[in-house]
């Protein structure tokens, strides 16, 4: 029992330091054995199955059933050979294996392509002539999902000969396969047999002509339905067929299908929602807005599904008709479901206005009845679209969501896209602990994209090493590409090591891999990096010898390296020839060249590039904006500043403003001696648009500098300010600057007033749980009792 809680309650990492601990004793009771792994199965944790299954037959004891039962099940679908061991050895020992639990081995094996398994288990019960119904459809459908529709209608002739009678159900699915895999013969057979008033024969026989493009099949059917069955035949028929003309794309006859059940009476919600989804597909919205009146007026009320196709076809040309769409929703008291909100975060993805992607998270934010750890399509969309967008704070919000209460078992396309999360929050210890679920515990084997995220997210924590290692242990299971290298190589290039980098590079042509301009840019990105731009230059030359044309990042790379080294000339002389090969420039290398213009005082040349962005149609970025506020203040116009940045926040067309240009607008306010200025422009940004509440960064850069300037008592204000935000959103809020407080406490002593104000401080400090630097002491000591007092106060309280 101790065992079993201990599993039930663990962690992963947790469980396995219970396992390993465990091993070390003598003998562990197959009891104990039993109970974990049936917690294992609960779990599907290969890993700690894996470690008890060398505990129990490391044992003399002999082995029970209960521990061979778990073991199998978890084996049948992570590991068919050594699943196929225990099954041999289990019935070796003299155990039964019941139908019931060959069938889930052989459901679990199957969905899990391990057929091998799966038909070993078959033989076993046809050994015993055990095989009934119900283990026949179990191996059928083994069959089915690995696309084996000849082995599934070899079956039938072994039903029959076995004695079994086939039910409407199985026959149902033989009609499928047969026509899957072309035994036209056992189609007729099935249906010759078939009772003529069996719907689900015609249904079959309907959805088999849809998935094979042939209309006139698919309508002769319903015609041999409605002979058979002059009393009225099932409106799912009627829907299956409608089906088959939206598959092929045959609107007229789905119109005129639908005609004539309307007229019988027979439609209802799916009927006009398979219509719906014929004509949005073809993207004929006036007939999808036509049938929905028509729905209406009929007294059928349209549902999520109804709403959905019209807004998936609307949301890839136009954000403000998708949310049209979601105000007629509401208007008319349908919910938003799963995929209602999964439409949205694509939305929210794609769209080229910031503004229009808030909107759509908002939307997110406000439906509280659906959870995004809930449905794994939601998940990956809405991480998706956090992650495209940056959005920092919903990304912590769903992953959170996920950790603490997901009933998603996830795909390794899943598994791929919250290691790039954790990734970006900064979490790589989540990263590992994903990477391990994935491959170890659930025993998946990891995608080209989910092995290039986990490599993206050790470089990013500069466990470059760690991830060239990562990359050459699953190279003989997962295949390599150019993207995994170049990751490599842009790992090195954030490390500063730009022979590493070659060294990949070398490692990419070894596999018969080419070049491409991502690999390309991130080894010139290396080199730049590492001030070597002659070489930078040299595989700028190298990559357009071998016709790898060079894109806009390539071209910033450059220009940055030789902004970084002054010399301007070389990098106005790059963006030149960028422009004059027909690439527009965008945000970044324009921000490239102004940040090196504002270094080196070219103050003209600047605000050339900034005209230039204008006539480009060049959309600033917060970059841009903290790279401007910087230039005004360089040159002593900080009024410049803020006419700039509130220019911009009362424009409903930019993208919000973020901190980052708070702060660069309090720092210029400091630099020019203007410390009342920097508290108008953080007074300013509680106004902002989106902006949200100040951060860290924003009351440590003004508690710094009013620390500098003398304002020692409006600082100390501003650090209570921040700990009671940090106690009120303590997730949100992170720890002042350690820096900043030692500025500040300095100051309150050189001003005489660290016994007023440093005390209560470190109070508030401590119930933040901030930094409370050295210089502090003082004050702690000065506000602290006498000696004599605390004795006496000591002495006299009550026991």
């Amino acid at each position: 029992e101790l065992l079993q809680a201990a599993m039930a309650s663990s962690t992963s990492h947790e469980a396995s330091a219970v396992l390993t601990g465990l091993a070390s004793f003598p003998k562990v009771p197959t009891d104990a054995i039993a109970a974990a792994l049936a917690e294992c199965l609960r779990r599907e944790d290969v890993a700690g199955a894996r470690a008890l299954d060398s505990i129990a037959f490391a044992q003399k004891a002999q082995v029970p059933f209960a521990v061979y039962e778990p073991l199998l099940k978890i084996y049948a679908k992570a590991d068919q050979a050594r699943a196929s061991e225990v099954f041999t050895e289990m019935l070796d020992r003299g155990f039964f294996a019941s139908e019931g639990l060959c069938g889930t081995l052989m459901a679990r094996s199957g969905e899990a392509r391990n057929l091998d398994f799966t038909e070993k288990v078959a033989s076993y019960l046809r050994s015993k002539n055990m095989m009934t119904l119900a283990t026949f459809k179990t191996l059928m459908k083994a069959y089915a999902c690995n696309g084996l529709y000849e082995k599934a209608c070899d079956l039938h002739d072994e039903i029959v000969a076995a004695g079994v009678e086939p039910d409407s159900v199985m026959c149902g699915c033989l009609l499928k396969f047969a026509y899957r895999c072309g035994r036209t013969r056992l189609a007729e057979a099935l249906l010759a047999k078939a009772d003529g008033s069996d719907m689900q024969k015609y249904i079959a026989l309907a959805r088999a002509a849809g998935r094979d493009g042939d209309v006139a099949q698919a309508l002769r059917t319903l015609r041999q339905a409605e002979a058979a069955n002059p009393a009225g035949v099932d409106a799912a028929v009627y829907n299956c067929v409608l089906d088959a003309c939206v598959i092929a794309r045959r609107l007229d006859k789905a119109g005129e299908l639908m005609a004539e059940v309307s007229q019988k009476g027979l439609a209802n919600r799916i009927t006009y929602n398979t219509l719906l989804k014929g004509y949005c597909a073809a993207g004929d919205l006036a007939a999808a807005r036509r049938l929905l009146k028509e729905m209406t007026s009929a007294g059928v009320a349209p549902d999520s599904a109804s709403y959905n196709c019209i807004l998936g076809a609307v949301a890839d040309d136009s954000c403000e008709a998708a949310f049209d769409v979601l105000r007629e929703m509401e208007r008319n008291g349908v919910p938003m479901d799963h995929y209602t909100l999964s439409i949205i975060m694509k939305v929210a993805k794609r769209a080229r206005n910031p503004r229009d992607a808030s909107r759509a998270f908002e939307l997110l934010d406000r439906a509280g009845a659906v959870s995004t750890s809930e449905d794994e399509v939601l998940l990956n969309t809405t991480l998706d679209a956090c992650i495209t967008r940056k959005d920092m704070e919903r990304l912590k919000k769903v992953t959170s969501d996920f950790v603490g209460s997901s009933k998603v078992s996830p795909s390794v396309h899943t598994y791929g896209l919250l290691i790039k999360a954790f990734s970006m929050l900064k979490q790589p210890e989540r990263c590992q602990a994903l990477w391990t679920e994935m491959v170890q515990s659930r025993g998946l084997t990891p995608t080209s994209i989910a092995t290039s995220c986990m490599l993206d997210a050790l470089c990013c924590c500069g466990r470059v090493e760690e991830a060239v290692s990562l990359l050459k242990e699953w190279k003989p299971r997962v295949p390599v590409n150019t993207v995994m290298y170049s990751t490599l190589i842009k790992g090195f290039a954030s490390a500063g090591d730009p022979l590493r980098a070659m060294d990949m590079c070398r490692d990419l042509r070894a596999e018969g891999l080419r070049m491409n301009t991502v690999a390309y840019t991130a080894l010139i990105d290396a080199h730049a990096r590492a001030g070597k731009m002659a070489e930078a230059k040299s595989i700028f030359q190298k990559m357009q010898d071998e016709s790898c044309d060079p894109n806009i990042i390539t071209y910033s790379t450059l220009v940055k390296g030789y902004c970084l080294q002054g010399d301007m000339d070389e990098a106005l002389r790059l963006f030149s020839s960028m422009l004059s090969r027909g690439l527009a420039a965008d945000a970044v290398i324009f921000n490239t060249l102004l940040d090196g213009c504002v270094k080196q005082s070219h103050f003209d040349l600047a605000d050339e590039l900034l005209v230039a962005m204008e006539e480009q149609k060049v959309e600033p970025s917060n970059f841009t904006m903290s790279i401007i506020v910087k230039l005004w203040g360089k040159r002593r116009r900080i009024d410049k500043a803020f006419e700039a940045v509130r220019s911009r926040a009362l424009d409903s067309r930019s993208r919000v403003l973020d901190m980052q240009v708070g702060v660069c607008l309090i720092n210029s306010c400091f630099q020019n001696q203007a410390p009342q200025k920097a508290l108008e422009a953080f007074k300013d940004m509680k106004t902002w648009p989106g902006c949200g509440e100040p951060d860290a960064s924003v009351y440590s850069a003004l508690v710094a500098g009013l620390a500098r300037h003398g304002e020692c008592r409006r600082a100390a204000e501003l650090v209570a300010e921040a700990c009671e935000a940090s106690i009120m959103r303590r997730a949100s809020m992170k720890p002042l600057s350690a820096d900043c407080l030692q500025q500040l406490f300095k100051a309150l002593q050189q001003h005489g007033v660290h016994r007023e104000l440093g005390a209560p401080l470190m109070q508030k400090l401590r119930l933040a749980r901030m930094p409370v630097p050295e210089e502090a002491a003082p004050a702690a000591a000065a506000a602290a009792p006498p000696a004599a007092l605390r004795l006496r106060e000591c002495t006299e309280a009550p026991r």
